[in-house]
């Protein structure tokens, strides 16, 4: 085992009840210290650590010196036990809590700046000590520096008494629910050792690597990242041949329909059918429409066979047509639409605005009660006074910035002098950060903070602004908003605002020319910035207000507020507040429906009941026979460049019955996931949410799309995707002994996964994964069916790419080779003629001669597939060679006349844009023939020999 794998296990163990010993242990100082200076000061010091001068410490002081002297010999006592409290605490975190380099880091630093507020705190009381005496002779000095140490501490403690208390409360109920047997989560013996498969590690410069644990069976040779990028479950054996069928909504699931009608009796023999998007919601439809009602816990026959299921004329393929508008048909279900839209609009920026008054409420007892900026006028007098900014507290944070840079300019001087061979020191580095830290924090505690509440009170002096004008201007704020979020989610392209607007109106399709006054590009981005500019500003004024006002509110509205905050923070699933449930109700009730026989003897199509049959991915998942394997390939998000490169900031997340997970993420038995994933996460472990979470099209992470949008989309609860278990975060809790410092199973996506998508961090040892579209990652779902090692790949290609080149299909044949060592070659005559114009020209006699620049020579492209290992079907060894066939939706004069005709009325056919989803059945038809003509071109590329190689 090499050095930095020993570093990365070594880890050193603890039973629970010690960890529960030494977390009261470490309290007992605090409470001794508080008891007895409690017991013996009777005045109160602050306002003489706040005085600054010695005419002020003068009117605190009083007749009482004596008092306020043994006041401060008690707080020494009270010093010393604090900072044993703050320093034991982070230190047992680092041991306990901390799993990884940056964590230790943070604990060392919350125990350096625990010590250093107990310094400060000795300096201050030995600098009044010193001053009392002479506060009537005029002495400020003592004073003023009092006055500075004690901002230093104050600033200090506030930024780490909050995290001790926190860090303390989870060791304790970590190990309290360790040892005590009813209480354990998830307490059954060990599952087998195939339940959770790691991922490859990642090791830093340091030695600090994740995943922690050795994996049993790494792969050897140089080409580490080939073969751990291609590394599937176990029991996925490699195929002769496979489908993938490509993300684009609606518009993809009509082509896919179609081309898979043709292509029946080739799905059928095919090992894997892997999904992307509305790719999925078809390949998702397939499965649940072979998928039997429940019965004794287990599925029964369905009526419908592999070889029939939503053939033409089925009455399933009847009940998707009727239902190609799944997300709002008519003016009510548009109106509801828009009204869940409002709902998670209208929560979220509640949400906001609650916790920013409960944080302003904070502030405003802590400036009265430590005021190291005085804002006792702000809220009583009128026109509001100057806050009383202390120089002593400006004199710190001039000081502090000298310091940095000193420590800097040590830093700079030692590396230029030093000899190569020598490292500068890095204390200084060290130093200058944490210092720059520090004066940072204490310009937002000391003049940026109260500023705020200052111009706030200001403004609505000058303005006088009544509770109309604040109503009149919260209602524009979530106007212009609500209207932001519909310019992100609708306006994708000129012609779906057009198309939208005729449709809600039933203005027709002749009206599309509506849709050229739409802004686009610029128009759009400038519309998201200022909304967010907008809630920037908003967000500043109920802060600033809460600040100066929050201590003379009721006390009912002081009480309150929190304990709701607090409720929603640690009981509400924040996915609620999303679009993800609404998302996927919706696809369901279009594509999630079984052929049913009727008492009577009719046969109709009967959509699910989720009430009453959830369609847990284990057993509505599984592989029928006759049937492929369905994977739904989604996207794992993950911020920084541990796993990403720069660009992508995503990684293949797959669903399937027998596993879910990725290469990059590990993988899991989908079957014991469900067992131990209790709450509302559960419900997100099914074949339909399978389906959305895989079209997740637009969410606060999209891989390499617009971070203004993503941001946009998280503040206002416009998002789709969801929170779904880690694989690699299960090896440690999974265990025959789970240990107890590892955080549990969450059981729900607390408020704290909201704020991560609001500040896009998504680290990738986090519990739970933002899951989105697959088409983050890849789009064609091409790249995860080389992973599992097919020698004939078919893909379906209906992502809408935009020409006059197939960018989807480039971008997959780069992302194969760099993750999987796969090359792929296509043939260069055949991929030129996918460029629309190839084709030869119609004579302009024509009537559709002016379709001549959009047809194109040809619809299919073949090529070659070369695996860097040699591949094995069924125990068989076939070499390194494949082939590959791709379909992609596109117009060729080889097309029936009903198409080109429709074709010449509909100018953006067949690259509707993905948003919109709202076909009839003029588009369902057309793009379903489209599938049909593709998917005869690709049987007829599938079934001739292949090439020989030269």
């Amino acid at each position: 085992m090499d050095e930095h794998r020993v570093r990365a296990v070594n880890t050193g163990t603890m039973r629970p009840s010690t960890g529960l010993l030494l977390a009261v242990a470490g309290v007992l100082p605090f409470c001794g210290g508080l008891a007895f200076y409690l017991c013996t000061a009777d005045v109160d010091v602050i306002p003489l650590q706040m005085a600054g001068s010695a005419a002020a410490a003068v009117r605190v002081l009083g007749d009482r010196a004596g008092a306020f002297r043994e006041a401060l010999h008690a707080d020494h006592v009270f010093v010393a036990g604090y900072t044993i409290t703050l320093v034991w605490v982070f230190l047992l975190a680092r041991r306990t809590l901390a799993r990884h380099v940056n964590q230790q880091r943070l604990a060392v630093t919350g125990a350096v700046a625990a010590v250093a507020a107990g310094l400060c705190d000795v300096a201050e009381n030995l600098l009044l000590a010193h001053g009392i005496p002479r506060a009537a002779k005029g002495a400020d000095l003592p004073f003023a520096l009092a006055t500075g140490c004690a901002t230093v501490k104050w600033v200090l403690l506030a930024l780490t008494v909050p995290v001790a208390v926190v860090l303390v409360a989870i060791t304790v109920k970590r190990a309290v629910s360790h040892a005590v047997p009813f209480l354990r989560r998830n307490g059954a013996a060990g599952p087998a050792d195939d339940a959770v498969i790691p991922p490859w590690p990642v090791v830093r410069a340091d030695g600090a690597r994740w995943p922690r644990d050795p994996r049993p069976d790494p792969p050897a040779g140089s080409a580490v990242r080939w073969l751990n990028g291609s590394r599937v479950p176990p029991e996925r054996q490699q195929g002769a041949l496979g489908f993938c069928v490509s993300g684009g909504g609606i518009r993809s699931a009509c082509v896919t329909l179609g081309a898979l009608q043709v292509l029946r009796d080739d799905v059928c023999k095919a090992r894997y059918l892997v999904s992307v998007s509305g790719g999925g919601y078809l390949a998702g439809a397939l499965q649940l429409a072979l998928t039997g009602p429940l019965e004794r816990g287990e599925p029964a026959p369905a009526r419908a066979a592999p070889a029939d299921v939503f053939g033409p004329g089925t009455p399933e393929e009847d009940h998707l047509r009727r239902h190609s508008k799944y997300l709002a048909e008519g003016t009510g279900q548009w109106l509801a639409a828009l009204g869940v839209l409002l709902r998670g609009l209208l929560a979220s920026l509640g949400l906001l605005v609650a916790g920013l008054l409960v944080l302003g409420l904070t502030l405003s007892w802590a400036y009265h009660r430590v005021p190291v900026t005085d804002l006792t006028c702000l809220a009583g007098s009128t026109p509001p006074c100057t806050p009383g900014f202390r120089a002593p507290a400006v004199a710190v944070i001039l000081c502090c910035l000298g310091a940095a840079l000193a420590c800097w300019l040590i830093w700079l001087v030692t590396f230029a002098w030093l000899p190569g061979s020598r490292r500068p020191p890095l204390w200084a580095a060290t130093a200058f950060r944490l210092l720059v830290v520090l004066a940072l924090f204490l310009v937002l505690a000391v003049l940026a903070l109260p500023a705020v509440a200052w111009a706030v009170m200001w403004l609505k002096h000058r303005t006088d602004v009544g509770v109309r004008g604040v109503g009149a201007g919260a209602g524009l704020t979530a106007l212009l908003t609500y209207v932001a979020v519909l310019a992100g989610t609708l306006w994708r392209r000129r012609q779906v605002l057009g198309g939208g607007m005729n449709k809600l109106f039933g203005a027709g399709r002749r009206a599309s020319r509506l849709s050229q006054a739409v802004p686009t590009g610029f128009g759009q981005y400038l519309l998201v910035w200022l909304v967010l500019l907008l809630l920037t500003l908003v967000s500043l004024l109920v802060l600033g207000w809460a600040t100066a006002t929050g201590r003379t509110w009721h006390p009912g509205w002081q009480l309150g507020l929190p304990a709701a905050v607090l409720a929603v923070a640690l009981c509400l699933d924040q996915t609620w507040m999303s679009l993800h449930p609404f998302y996927r109700y919706r696809l369901a009730s279009a594509f999630a429906v079984r052929r049913w026989k009727e008492e009577d003897g009719e046969t109709v199509a009967r959509p699910y009941d989720f009430t009453k049959e959830p369609t847990k991915l284990s057993l509505y998942g599984r592989q029928h026979e006759g049937f492929p394997q369905v994977i739904f390939a989604a996207a794992a998000n993950l911020s920084g460049s541990d796993r990403t490169p720069p660009g992508r900031h995503a990684v293949s997340y797959t669903f399937s019955h027998d596993y879910v997970g990725g290469p990059d993420v590990g993988y899991v038995r989908t079957d014991l996931l469900e067992k131990r994933t209790g709450g509302t996460i559960g419900r997100d472990l099914t074949v339909q949410s399978a389906v959305a979470v895989s079209g997740a099209a637009f969410a606060s992470a999209m891989g390499s799309q617009a971070r203004v949008f993503q941001t946009l989309f998280a503040l206002t609860n416009a998002r789709l995707g969801t929170w779904v278990p880690n694989p690699a975060s299960l090896t440690g809790l999974w265990g025959p002994d789970p240990d107890w410092r590892l955080p549990p199973q969450p059981r729900l996506r607390r408020l704290h996964y909201l704020l991560k998508e609001i500040a896009g961090r998504y680290p990738m040892d986090d519990r739970l994964l933002l899951t989105t579209d697959g088409g983050h990652y890849e789009n064609l779902g091409l790249v995860e069916l080389l992973r599992h090692g097919v020698r004939t790949a078919v893909c379906i290609d209906a992502s809408g790419s935009s020409p006059p080149f197939a960018g989807t299909l480039a971008d997959a044949i780069s992302l194969a080779y760099q993750e999987l060592g796969v090359r792929i070659v296509l043939d260069d005559v055949e991929a030129r003629q996918l460029v629309p114009g190839s084709a030869r020209p119609l004579q302009p006699e024509d009537p559709l001669a002016a379709l001549n620049a959009r047809l194109s020579a040809r619809a299919v492209v073949t090529g070659d597939i070369i695996y860097p290992h040699e591949l094995v079907v069924d125990g068989r060894p076939c070499g390194t060679r494949g082939r590959l066939i791709v379909a992609r939706a596109a117009l060729t004069r080889k097309l029936p006349y009903p198409l080109l005709a429709y074709a010449s009325t509909h100018p953006v056919f067949p690259n509707d844009a993905t948003s919109d989803q709202w076909f009839d059945h003029k588009q369902f038809e057309a793009y379903r023939e489209l599938g049909r003509f593709i998917g005869e071109e690709a049987a007829e590329a599938l079934h001739r020999p292949p090439r020989p190689h030269g």
